[in-house]
């Protein structure tokens, strides 16, 4: 199974502070054969998010370690077109670009669940890990 890993997830699974820090944990421990997928978008985010809660040498670190253990995808003007498209049809205003993009990847056959407690996943229909 290919996981996409959504910044959501991961920033639960390395920042200890997260109130869904040990769902996140036992999501990955029960999930520790597939394969992790992750996008520039995505991996800008975290390491971003991750450097303003934990601090900037906690992210370089985690950031090193997902660049060593997932595979990356980088995104192409097709699925950033894809993703706008999606974006446009939104109905809520907190349903980010960046997730459009996660969305677009998932309609393009690139996973097949992703590891997300982003509740605009399940919204749009992307099937979740829990």
């Amino acid at each position: 199974m290919t996981i996409f890993a959504d910044a959501s997830g991961l920033i639960s699974l390395f920042s200890e502070k997260d109130s869904n820090h040990k769902k996140a944990l036992k999501i990955a421990e029960e999930t520790e054969s597939g394969i992790f997928l992750i996008s520039n978008y995505i991996f800008a985010e975290i390491v971003t998010m991750l450097s303003k809660k934990e601090g900037r040498k906690k992210s370089i670190k985690i950031g090193e370690y997902i660049k060593a253990h997932y595979q990356w995808i980088n995104l192409d003007i097709e699925t950033e077109n894809l993703a706008w498209e999606i974006f446009k049809k939104q109905k809520s205003k907190n349903v980010s670009f960046i997730d459009c993009t996660c969305f677009a990847l998932y309609k393009k056959g690139n996973y097949d669940k992703a590891f997300s407690f982003d509740q605009d996943f399940k919204t749009n229909k992307i099937p979740v890990l829990e």
